[in-house]
């Protein structure tokens, strides 16, 4: 199944079971409205500070509400800057962005912009850095302990 799918179906049960409208999550979330009925007719997928958000929001894991994993709970901490997490994972296995670039094939623009917080990596890039550095998505993004 798609994540776009997969991410529509679990929102709308997660709405659903916590006894939401989709307005009422809209308001209390300060998401547009008409994005969230984008969600539920699995049209997009939200952007990286909404979907950390709507994970946040509901106490679960992103790679739960994406329909990559089972697990529904984890331990959250607060997600730090993806910036801040990015230089971090780099460091760690001994990365220089040049060489991150040429091992995962990303645009320069995109790799730069990531690493000194100028923008987000959109949810499919999410899930092939995860792959890349082995690991889930709320690991990746710093919100599990």
């Amino acid at each position: 199944m798609e994540i776009v799918e997969s991410f529509g179906e679990n929102l709308s049960e997660l709405i659903f079971d916590n006894d939401l409208t989709p307005k009422a999550f809209a308001d209390e979330t300060k998401i547009d409205r008409s994005v969230i009925y984008k969600y539920l007719r699995k049209e997009i997928l939200p952007t990286l500070p909404n979907l950390v958000l709507i994970a946040d929001y509901f106490k679960c894991s992103i790679d739960f509400i994406l329909g990559l994993s089972e697990n529904q709970n984890i331990t959250l901490k607060p997600t730090p800057p993806f910036s801040e997490r990015f230089r971090h994972l780099l460091k760690d296995k001994n990365l220089t962005r040049y060489k991150f670039r040429q091992e995962i094939h990303f645009a320069k623009q995109s790799v730069d912009d990531w690493y000194n917080g100028k923008r987000f990596p959109t949810v499919d890039n999410l899930i092939k850095l995860a792959k890349y550095f082995n690991c889930t998505l709320d690991e990746l993004l710093g919100r599990e302990t």
